[in-house]
Protein backbone atom coordinates (compact mmCIF):
# COMPACT_ATOMS: atom_id res chain seq x y z
CA UNK A 1 0.00 0.00 0.00
CA UNK A 2 1.48 3.30 -1.12
CA UNK A 3 -0.30 6.40 0.12
CA UNK A 4 0.13 9.20 -2.37
CA UNK A 5 -1.90 12.22 -3.43
CA UNK A 6 -1.89 15.39 -5.52
CA UNK A 7 -2.82 17.83 -2.75
CA UNK A 8 -2.15 18.16 0.96
CA UNK A 9 -5.04 19.95 2.68
CA UNK A 10 -3.77 21.81 5.75
CA UNK A 11 -6.57 22.46 8.21
CA UNK A 12 -6.66 24.90 11.11
CA UNK A 13 -3.90 24.96 13.71
CA UNK A 14 -2.86 27.99 15.75
CA UNK A 15 -0.52 30.91 15.21
CA UNK A 16 1.13 30.94 18.64
CA UNK A 17 2.13 28.58 21.45
CA UNK A 18 -0.21 27.30 24.16
CA UNK A 19 -3.23 27.00 21.83
CA UNK A 20 -3.36 30.78 21.28
CA UNK A 21 -4.81 32.36 18.14
CA UNK A 22 -6.48 29.27 16.66
CA UNK A 23 -7.03 29.27 12.90
CA UNK A 24 -10.16 28.70 10.76
CA UNK A 25 -8.34 28.91 7.46
CA UNK A 26 -7.83 25.87 5.21
CA UNK A 27 -5.18 25.86 2.50
CA UNK A 28 -3.87 23.20 0.19
CA UNK A 29 -0.45 22.75 -1.32
CA UNK A 30 0.76 20.81 -4.32
CA UNK A 31 3.92 20.36 -6.33
CA UNK A 32 3.53 22.75 -9.24
CA UNK A 33 6.80 22.16 -11.02
CA UNK A 34 10.05 20.21 -10.75
CA UNK A 35 13.24 21.44 -12.40
CA UNK A 36 16.82 20.31 -12.44
CA UNK A 37 18.93 22.60 -10.32
CA UNK A 38 21.82 24.42 -11.95
CA UNK A 39 23.81 24.39 -8.73
CA UNK A 40 23.73 20.70 -7.86
CA UNK A 41 22.03 17.42 -8.69
CA UNK A 42 19.04 17.85 -6.38
CA UNK A 43 15.80 18.91 -8.11
CA UNK A 44 14.19 22.29 -7.53
CA UNK A 45 10.57 21.78 -6.45
CA UNK A 46 8.04 24.60 -6.69
CA UNK A 47 5.27 24.47 -4.08
CA UNK A 48 1.94 26.11 -4.88
CA UNK A 49 -0.29 27.09 -1.94
CA UNK A 50 -3.86 28.33 -2.18
CA UNK A 51 -6.68 29.18 0.20
CA UNK A 52 -9.66 26.85 -0.31
CA UNK A 53 -12.08 27.81 2.46
CA UNK A 54 -12.68 28.10 6.18
CA UNK A 55 -13.79 25.87 9.01
CA UNK A 56 -17.05 26.76 10.72
CA UNK A 57 -15.04 27.42 13.90
CA UNK A 58 -11.29 27.65 14.57
CA UNK A 59 -9.73 24.29 15.42
CA UNK A 60 -6.26 23.35 16.59
CA UNK A 61 -5.36 19.68 16.18
CA UNK A 62 -8.76 18.16 15.30
CA UNK A 63 -9.14 14.53 14.21
CA UNK A 64 -9.82 14.31 10.46
CA UNK A 65 -10.97 11.51 8.16
CA UNK A 66 -11.10 11.42 4.36
CA UNK A 67 -14.31 9.72 3.29
CA UNK A 68 -14.49 7.06 0.59
CA UNK A 69 -15.88 9.41 -2.04
CA UNK A 70 -12.62 11.42 -1.81
CA UNK A 71 -14.74 14.58 -1.84
CA UNK A 72 -15.49 15.02 1.87
CA UNK A 73 -13.47 15.31 5.07
CA UNK A 74 -14.99 14.72 8.50
CA UNK A 75 -13.48 17.10 11.09
CA UNK A 76 -13.99 16.37 14.79
CA UNK A 77 -12.94 18.05 18.01
CA UNK A 78 -9.86 20.19 18.43
CA UNK A 79 -9.32 23.21 20.63
CA UNK A 80 -10.75 26.65 19.92
CA UNK A 81 -8.50 28.49 22.37
CA UNK A 82 -6.37 27.88 25.48
CA UNK A 83 -7.93 25.02 27.51
CA UNK A 84 -11.11 25.31 25.44
CA UNK A 85 -11.87 22.05 23.64
CA UNK A 86 -14.86 21.50 21.38
CA UNK A 87 -16.94 18.35 20.95
CA UNK A 88 -18.43 19.56 17.66
CA UNK A 89 -17.96 17.91 14.27
CA UNK A 90 -18.24 19.35 10.80
CA UNK A 91 -18.28 17.94 7.30
CA UNK A 92 -16.14 19.62 4.66
CA UNK A 93 -17.15 19.13 1.05
CA UNK A 94 -14.13 19.65 -1.16
CA UNK A 95 -15.71 19.36 -4.61
CA UNK A 96 -17.40 20.39 -6.81
CA UNK A 97 -17.63 23.45 -4.51
CA UNK A 98 -16.16 23.94 -1.07
CA UNK A 99 -18.63 24.01 1.81
CA UNK A 100 -18.60 23.33 5.54
CA UNK A 101 -21.48 22.19 7.74
CA UNK A 102 -21.59 21.69 11.50
CA UNK A 103 -23.23 18.34 12.31
CA UNK A 104 -25.92 17.84 14.93
CA UNK A 105 -23.97 14.91 16.35
CA UNK A 106 -21.15 15.60 18.81
CA UNK A 107 -18.27 13.71 20.36
CA UNK A 108 -18.80 12.32 23.86
CA UNK A 109 -15.50 13.98 24.79
CA UNK A 110 -14.21 17.10 23.08
CA UNK A 111 -10.45 16.71 22.70
CA UNK A 112 -7.44 17.75 20.67
CA UNK A 113 -4.12 16.03 19.91
CA UNK A 114 -5.79 12.60 19.58
CA UNK A 115 -4.40 9.67 17.63
CA UNK A 116 -6.21 8.85 14.39
CA UNK A 117 -5.57 7.77 10.80
CA UNK A 118 -7.10 10.05 8.17
CA UNK A 119 -7.16 7.06 5.80
CA UNK A 120 -9.29 4.78 8.03
CA UNK A 121 -11.62 2.89 5.71
CA UNK A 122 -14.91 3.32 7.56
CA UNK A 123 -17.75 3.09 8.28
CA UNK A 124 -16.08 3.07 11.74
CA UNK A 125 -13.53 5.79 12.48
CA UNK A 126 -11.68 5.42 15.81
CA UNK A 127 -10.08 8.28 17.75
CA UNK A 128 -7.52 7.41 20.43
CA UNK A 129 -6.74 9.41 23.56
CA UNK A 130 -6.04 13.13 23.25
CA UNK A 131 -6.11 16.11 25.56
CA UNK A 132 -9.23 17.61 27.13
CA UNK A 133 -9.02 20.93 29.02
CA UNK A 134 -6.45 20.01 31.68
CA UNK A 135 -5.79 16.28 31.33
CA UNK A 136 -4.88 13.53 28.89
CA UNK A 137 -7.37 10.83 27.94
CA UNK A 138 -7.22 7.04 28.03
CA UNK A 139 -10.45 6.69 26.05
CA UNK A 140 -11.20 5.39 22.57
CA UNK A 141 -14.10 7.03 20.74
CA UNK A 142 -15.58 5.55 17.57
CA UNK A 143 -17.49 7.53 14.93
CA UNK A 144 -20.05 5.46 13.02
CA UNK A 145 -20.83 6.88 9.58
CA UNK A 146 -23.64 4.37 9.06
CA UNK A 147 -25.42 5.84 12.10
CA UNK A 148 -25.26 9.49 11.00
CA UNK A 149 -21.88 9.98 12.65
CA UNK A 150 -22.93 8.73 16.05
CA UNK A 151 -19.93 9.02 18.38
CA UNK A 152 -19.51 6.45 21.13
CA UNK A 153 -16.91 6.35 23.90
CA UNK A 154 -15.99 2.73 24.55
CA UNK A 155 -16.17 1.55 28.14
CA UNK A 156 -12.92 -0.38 28.12
CA UNK A 157 -9.72 1.51 28.93
CA UNK A 158 -6.64 -0.47 27.98
CA UNK A 159 -4.48 2.40 26.79
CA UNK A 160 -2.46 4.69 29.00
CA UNK A 161 -3.51 8.30 29.11
CA UNK A 162 -1.93 9.47 25.87
CA UNK A 163 -1.80 12.38 23.46
CA UNK A 164 0.36 13.44 20.51
CA UNK A 165 0.73 9.91 19.12
CA UNK A 166 0.39 8.91 15.47
CA UNK A 167 -1.83 6.03 14.37
CA UNK A 168 -1.71 3.81 11.27
CA UNK A 169 -4.72 1.77 10.12
CA UNK A 170 -3.83 -1.77 8.99
CA UNK A 171 -5.99 -4.60 7.68
CA UNK A 172 -8.46 -6.64 9.76
CA UNK A 173 -9.47 -3.78 12.09
CA UNK A 174 -5.94 -3.39 13.43
CA UNK A 175 -4.13 -0.15 14.16
CA UNK A 176 -0.57 0.71 15.19
CA UNK A 177 0.08 3.58 17.60
CA UNK A 178 3.53 5.19 17.58
CA UNK A 179 4.88 7.22 20.49
CA UNK A 180 3.00 10.00 22.29
CA UNK A 181 2.97 11.63 25.71
CA UNK A 182 2.06 8.89 28.18
CA UNK A 183 0.25 9.04 31.52
CA UNK A 184 0.97 12.78 31.80
CA UNK A 185 4.51 11.87 32.84
CA UNK A 186 6.77 11.08 29.90
CA UNK A 187 7.22 10.94 26.17
CA UNK A 188 7.12 7.29 25.13
CA UNK A 189 8.94 5.24 22.50
CA UNK A 190 6.37 2.43 22.69
CA UNK A 191 4.59 0.96 19.68
CA UNK A 192 1.16 -0.49 20.45
CA UNK A 193 -1.12 -2.65 18.33
CA UNK A 194 -4.86 -2.13 18.80
CA UNK A 195 -7.43 -4.57 17.39
CA UNK A 196 -11.20 -4.04 17.35
CA UNK A 197 -14.00 -6.57 17.13
CA UNK A 198 -16.24 -6.53 14.03
CA UNK A 199 -18.67 -3.85 15.21
CA UNK A 200 -16.01 -1.72 16.92
CA UNK A 201 -17.59 -2.02 20.35
CA UNK A 202 -14.56 -3.65 21.98
CA UNK A 203 -10.81 -3.74 21.46
CA UNK A 204 -7.57 -5.22 22.71
CA UNK A 205 -4.17 -3.57 23.05
CA UNK A 206 -0.80 -5.29 22.99
CA UNK A 207 2.78 -4.09 23.06
CA UNK A 208 4.40 -4.19 19.60
CA UNK A 209 7.92 -2.86 20.12
CA UNK A 210 9.99 0.24 20.72
CA UNK A 211 11.09 3.13 18.56
CA UNK A 212 14.77 4.19 18.71
CA UNK A 213 13.87 7.14 20.95
CA UNK A 214 10.74 8.55 22.64
CA UNK A 215 8.76 10.93 20.46
CA UNK A 216 5.52 12.91 20.39
CA UNK A 217 4.13 15.60 18.12
CA UNK A 218 5.70 13.87 15.10
CA UNK A 219 4.08 13.25 11.72
CA UNK A 220 3.74 9.97 9.85
CA UNK A 221 3.54 8.73 6.26
CA UNK A 222 3.33 5.22 4.86
CA UNK A 223 5.40 4.27 1.82
CA UNK A 224 4.76 0.65 0.83
CA UNK A 225 5.75 -1.55 3.77
CA UNK A 226 7.62 1.28 5.47
CA UNK A 227 6.37 3.95 7.86
CA UNK A 228 8.28 7.20 8.25
CA UNK A 229 7.98 9.05 11.57
CA UNK A 230 9.16 12.60 11.07
CA UNK A 231 10.44 15.14 13.57
CA UNK A 232 8.60 15.57 16.86
CA UNK A 233 9.63 16.15 20.47
CA UNK A 234 11.62 13.63 22.53
CA UNK A 235 10.70 14.98 25.95
CA UNK A 236 13.61 17.43 26.02
CA UNK A 237 14.19 18.79 22.53
CA UNK A 238 12.41 19.29 19.21
CA UNK A 239 13.78 16.79 16.68
CA UNK A 240 15.07 16.97 13.10
CA UNK A 241 15.43 13.21 12.62
CA UNK A 242 13.32 10.70 10.66
CA UNK A 243 12.62 7.13 11.80
CA UNK A 244 11.87 4.36 9.29
CA UNK A 245 9.76 1.49 10.66
CA UNK A 246 9.42 -1.69 8.57
CA UNK A 247 5.95 -3.23 8.87
CA UNK A 248 7.24 -6.63 7.72
CA UNK A 249 10.31 -7.03 9.92
CA UNK A 250 9.02 -4.84 12.79
CA UNK A 251 12.44 -3.16 12.89
CA UNK A 252 13.15 0.56 12.94
CA UNK A 253 16.13 2.73 12.11
CA UNK A 254 17.04 6.41 12.09
CA UNK A 255 17.61 7.60 8.53
CA UNK A 256 20.77 9.59 7.76
CA UNK A 257 18.74 12.42 6.19
CA UNK A 258 17.55 15.10 8.59
CA UNK A 259 15.08 17.94 8.41
CA UNK A 260 16.60 21.34 7.71
CA UNK A 261 14.43 22.76 10.51
CA UNK A 262 13.74 20.98 13.79
CA UNK A 263 9.97 20.74 14.06
CA UNK A 264 7.02 19.21 15.88
CA UNK A 265 3.25 19.63 15.44
CA UNK A 266 3.60 19.65 11.64
CA UNK A 267 1.97 17.70 8.78
CA UNK A 268 3.39 15.53 6.02
CA UNK A 269 2.32 13.56 2.95
CA UNK A 270 3.57 11.84 -0.18
CA UNK A 271 2.66 14.00 -3.19
CA UNK A 272 3.01 13.37 -6.93
CA UNK A 273 4.00 9.75 -6.24
CA UNK A 274 7.64 10.44 -5.35
CA UNK A 275 7.98 13.41 -3.03
CA UNK A 276 7.78 13.50 0.76
CA UNK A 277 6.40 16.92 1.71
CA UNK A 278 6.62 18.27 5.28
CA UNK A 279 4.90 21.54 6.16
CA UNK A 280 4.38 23.93 9.06
CA UNK A 281 4.74 23.08 12.73
CA UNK A 282 6.64 24.50 15.69
CA UNK A 283 10.41 24.79 16.19
CA UNK A 284 10.34 25.51 19.98
CA UNK A 285 10.30 29.26 19.33
CA UNK A 286 7.67 30.04 16.70
CA UNK A 287 5.12 28.61 14.30
CA UNK A 288 6.48 27.68 10.87
CA UNK A 289 5.28 28.44 7.35
CA UNK A 290 8.06 26.67 5.44
CA UNK A 291 7.85 23.47 3.41
CA UNK A 292 10.53 20.78 3.12
CA UNK A 293 10.62 18.24 0.29
CA UNK A 294 12.52 14.96 -0.15
CA UNK A 295 12.55 12.78 -3.25
CA UNK A 296 11.65 9.20 -2.32
CA UNK A 297 14.13 6.68 -3.67
CA UNK A 298 14.55 2.92 -3.46
CA UNK A 299 13.60 1.32 -0.13
CA UNK A 300 12.17 4.63 1.13
CA UNK A 301 15.57 6.31 1.14
CA UNK A 302 15.32 10.09 0.90
CA UNK A 303 17.15 12.77 -1.11
CA UNK A 304 16.67 16.42 -0.18
CA UNK A 305 15.19 18.78 -2.77
CA UNK A 306 15.52 22.52 -3.07
CA UNK A 307 12.17 24.22 -2.48
CA UNK A 308 10.59 27.35 -3.89
CA UNK A 309 7.38 28.25 -2.04
CA UNK A 310 5.83 28.15 1.41
CA UNK A 311 2.49 28.08 3.23
CA UNK A 312 0.15 31.04 3.15
CA UNK A 313 0.49 31.34 6.93
CA UNK A 314 2.50 29.87 9.79
CA UNK A 315 0.65 27.02 11.52
CA UNK A 316 1.33 25.20 14.78
CA UNK A 317 -0.51 21.86 15.11
CA UNK A 318 -2.76 21.90 12.05
CA UNK A 319 -4.30 18.72 10.68
CA UNK A 320 -3.24 17.40 7.29
CA UNK A 321 -5.28 15.33 4.82
CA UNK A 322 -3.78 14.29 1.45
CA UNK A 323 -6.18 13.99 -1.50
Amino acid sequence: MHRTAKYLYIIGGCALAAEREPIKNIERICIENVEKSRENSSPLVKIHAEHVGNLSIPRRSPACFLLKNQQEILISGGCTGPNNHTNTMELLRISPEFSSKILEETLEIGASCSGFDWASKGPFYPIFGGFEAHSCLDDAQVLDQSQNWNAKKLGKKLMPKIKNSTVLALENREFLMFGGWEDEQKTTKAIRKIKFNEDYTDYEVEFAGFLPYPVEGHSMVRIGSNVLLIGGFDGCFVQDSIIKYDLDTKKSEILPEKLSEKRENHVSAVLSDRFLVIAGGWNSRSSLDDVEVFEIQKDSELARCQVNGKLLMARNRPAGVPI
